[in-house]
């Protein structure tokens, strides 16, 4: 991209104070918003008056996710707590938007405010490059908790979506033994084709019993009270899922067993190469738009 935009980038964790500064650099006006926290570049514009957000910019990008919880803006960089109906309110009419897991109930609100709303996570060219980090990431938590390297571990991913086929490419890659689970017959093929052992996500209880260490990728209860029965003692729960999550944790801690919930691994692992899969959806957004 070319043209020079005036930006705002509000909220949101290390990822969006890396994205300012690669913003700046490809030199934009960028100013942000609810990031106070953050060590920002001297050529980014630093505002604690959210208000102004009233002004027209070329682009507001906020986080991923783009709310905590309670409907609030996910700003743990920011001392202040915003309400993201609230926040939306002070968009203007006709303004562009890039957010990430975008609930129904805010591109309703956006709707009717006349704002025009985008999510990361509806396009393939950020999925892709947003779940590699998640992958590497879930490698690093796994050693750093197991305090072992993953070769020759039995390692189970459920789920075969843009980050279960990289993590079990990675894991086959360190000499992991695989096998990955998928609900659709298509996908159960390409598993195989792979290499990988395959198994239907349904059917998984019977051999959990098998794995040194669980990886879920999976955003709905897969690991409930009755299947985490079945899993070894000593074996490792990685939870990849966004919230709610795929495993009961209540109930895993009731048996024992080692469970994380390892959410936003981009921001916490790579938050400069997550910064710049960011840069690059939000520059495919705006050149498509204006195509």
């Amino acid at each position: 991209m070319t043209e020079k935009l005036k930006l705002a980038v509000v909220g949101g964790d290390a990822r969006q104070a890396k994205l300012c500064n690669l913003l700046a650099n490809d030199g934009h006006k960028v100013c942000a918003y609810a990031l106070d926290k953050a060590t920002l570049s001297e050529y980014v514009l630093q505002i604690g008056d959210i208000s102004t957000l009233t002004q027209k910019f070329d682009c507001i990008i906020l986080p991923v996710p783009v709310c905590s919880d309670k409907n609030r803006l996910n700003a743990p960089l920011s001392a202040y707590t915003y309400h993201i109906d609230e926040l939306f309110s002070l968009f203007p009419p006709g303004q562009t938007v890039i957010a990430g897991r975008v609930n129904n109930d805010l591109f309703t609100t956006a709707g009717r405010s006349g704002i025009r709303l985008y999510d990361y996570l509806e396009r393939e060219d950020f999925t892709v490059l947003n779940s590699i980090p998640t992958a590497e990431g879930a490698i690093e938590v796994a050693m750093r908790e197991l305090d072992t390297t993953l070769n020759r571990k039995k390692c189970l991913v459920i789920g075969f979506g843009h980050i279960g086929k990289l993590l079990s490419s990675y894991l086959r890659g360190i000499g992991a033994y695989v096998t990955a689970t998928a609900r659709k017959f298509g996908d159960l093929a390409w598993i195989s084709a792979y290499g990988y052992e395959s198994i239907e996500t349904s059917k998984i209880i019977d051999s959990l019993s098998k794995y040194d260490i669980i990886f879920n990728t999976v955003p709905a209860l897969i690991l409930d009270e009755k299947t985490l029965s079945h899993v070894r003692g000593d074996a490792f729960i990685c939870d990849l899922a966004s919230k709610p999550g795929g495993v009961d944790f209540n109930a895993a801690r009731a048996l024992g067993l080692h469970t994380v919930q390892a959410l936003s691994l981009p921001g916490k692992c790579s938050p400069l190469s997550a910064a710049a899969a960011m840069r690059d959806t939000i520059y495919n957004i705006l050149d498509e738009w204006r195509d």
